[in-house]
């Protein structure tokens, strides 16, 4: 089977501490505080011992001392004397979660008092450099802790409760495994998810809000786009009128021009002199722009504004 490879690094076979190394940093972010508000750990009421209760607000925070919120808690446990337990500080290279977590069960079972069935165990990590981890590691007898619950406090329910221990170096406490502490870790996850899903929702509003004149302007643009292209439509019939109307404007400017333009008189003369028989005498011509005045003698006066009439360039003839 081939293994994919990258720069000569067999990617493959990295897929598994890729995921871990991720995931582990997705928790270490849940607990920063800018983040950590959003699902705020849930009250456990603690049973400590000589029989007093307090509460806590996780195990990453101290005992606080309020019974009216240890009576309101959902979740208990049960808080270890230190005689039940026992406490070894064990020294392991540096590991992925799940190789630490089976190193140290390896680890438990080599110098547990107490048989397979009977031991339960938790650690803390107490220091890590680039060549090891110091990992504080605490055993305890179900059997004993059973023992505890019922001779010092007979009205708690050890099905639903955890089991807890004090950490050795900062203020907190560490669960034992295979106790009640799934119901509330389920509750916790259930919380996130809420409130991760509610942050998205409030994301996208913001955004949504952010975004509403934008797609508002560009609507409105749309609208007026198109509006502007229906009006053009219409609009182009009464266009291509009025470019009609100033073409023929145009030419009668132009014809106006040569209208009012007057004709040369030695053009005119030369005209009517062609036009005019051998019996007609011409006393007098007066140009006025196209209007030309004759005064003279002629034999037939009838014929001669017959001729003119059809003479070309001459229009419009009239005997006074």
């Amino acid at each position: 089977m081939a293994h994919s490879k990258f720069l000569g690094v067999d990617v493959g076979s990295h897929v598994g501490s890729i995921k871990a190394d991720l995931f582990a940093a997705w928790r270490g972010m849940l607990g920063w505080p800018v983040i950590s508000w959003l699902w705020p750990e849930s009250d456990v009421r603690l049973w400590l011992t000589g029989g007093s209760v307090g509460v806590s607000r996780g195990m990453s925070s101290g005992l606080i001392s309020n019974e009216a919120r240890a009576r309101a808690a959902r979740f208990e446990a049960l808080v270890l004397p230190e005689t039940l337990l026992l406490r070894k500080l064990v020294t392991l290279p540096q590991l992925q979660a799940t190789e630490l977590a089976a190193a140290l069960a390896l680890e438990v079972q080599s110098i547990s008092p107490f048989a397979i069935d009977d031991t339960v165990w938790s650690h803390q990590s107490v220091s890590s450099d680039s060549n090891a981890t110091k990992v504080h590691v605490v055993i305890a007898s179900r059997r004993l802790i059973a023992q505890h619950a019922e001779s010092n406090f007979p009205r708690l329910e050890m099905k639903a409760a955890e089991v807890w221990v004090q950490q050795v170096e900062k203020t907190g406490f560490v669960a034992l495994q295979g106790y009640g502490d799934t119901r509330r870790q389920s509750q916790n996850r259930m919380w996130r998810w809420v409130s991760a899903l509610l942050v998205l929702l409030v994301l996208a509003l913001a955004a949504g809000i952010a975004l509403t004149p934008t797609v508002r302007l560009y609507l409105v643009s749309v609208q007026a786009s198109r509006a502007l292209e229906i009006v053009t439509k219409k609009a182009n019939p009464a266009v291509e009128q009025r470019a009609t109307l100033l073409r023929l404007s145009q030419q009668i400017s132009s014809l106006d021009k040569l209208i009012d333009k007057p004709v040369p008189p030695l053009q005119t003369l030369s005209l009517i002199t062609q036009a005019l028989p051998d019996d007609t005498s011409l006393l007098s011509l007066q140009v006025q722009g196209l209007k030309v005045t004759m005064t003279g003698q002629t034999a037939n006066a009838a014929l001669l504004m017959k001729q003119l009439g059809s003479t070309a360039g001459l229009q419009d003839v009239k005997a006074p």
